[in-house]
C-alpha cells in the first residue's frame, strides 16, 4: 500500500493550541498550532513543531518565549482568523476580536475565553528543512475553573482533525 499524502491524519484529531508570543519589540503574535505534544513531566517539557519561517519560529528564536492557549470550539472562528497570513507585526487577536490578559510568568500574552495556558520559555530551538521544533518548558500552568476535573476537559476543547476539519473533545 502506498503512503498517502494525508498519513498524519492519522494522528489527528488534537487539541489546538493557540500559541502566542511577542517579538523583540513587544509585538503580539497568535497562531493555531496543534502539533504540540509534551515529552516530559520532569521537567515540563513540551514539544511545538512550527515552520521555520512562522512569525512564531521567530519570535520564539528572538524572546525565548511563548504561551499555548487552550481553545474551547466557541472559539474556533476567531482561532481560524488567528491561523490567516498577516504581515509580520500584525497583532492576530486584534483581528480575530479576541483579547488578552499579561501571563504571570512570561511577556506573551494570555488569551481570554481560553480554558487553559501553559506559560513557557524555550529551551532548545531546531531548524531542519522546512519546519523547526521548539522545546519549551512549562513555567506557569493554570485552568479555568470549572474547565477540567482530574486532568480531563469539562468543556468542548477545539480539536484539528485534519486540513480544513476541526471537532471537539467530549468525554465519554
Amino acid at each position: 500500500m502506498a503512503l498517502a499524502k494525508e498519513w498524519y491524519y492519522l494522528l489527528h484529531p488534537k487539541v489546538v493550541h493557540l500559541v502566542t508570543t511577542v517579538d523583540g519589540k513587544g509585538r503580539i503574535n497568535a497562531a493555531p498550532m496543534s502539533w504540540v505534544t509534551p515529552i516530559s513531566d520532569d521537567p515540563p517539557l513540551i514539544l511545538v513543531a512550527a515552520w521555520y519561517e512562522s512569525d512564531t519560529y521567530r519570535n520564539v528564536e528572538e524572546t525565548g518565549e511563548l504561551v499555548l492557549n487552550v481553545a474551547p470550539k466557541g472559539l474556533k472562528d476567531k482561532v481560524l482568523v488567528c491561523a490567516e497570513d498577516f504581515p509580520r507585526g500584525v497583532n492576530e487577536l486584534e483581528k480575530a476580536g479576541l483579547t488578552w490578559s499579561p501571563s504571570k510568568a512570561v511577556k506573551p500574552p494570555r488569551v481570554n475565553g481560553c480554558v487553559a495556558w501553559i506559560e513557557c520559555k524555550a529551551k532548545v530551538l531546531v531548524k531542519k528543512e522546512a519546519y523547526s521544533f521548539i522545546i519549551a518548558e512549562a513555567k506557569a500552568v493554570e485552568v479555568k475553573e470549572g474547565c477540567y476535573e482530574n486532568f480531563l476537559p469539562k468543556v468542548e476543547v477545539l480539536l484539528h482533525a485534519g486540513g480544513e476539519a476541526y471537532s471537539a473533545l467530549r468525554v465519554v
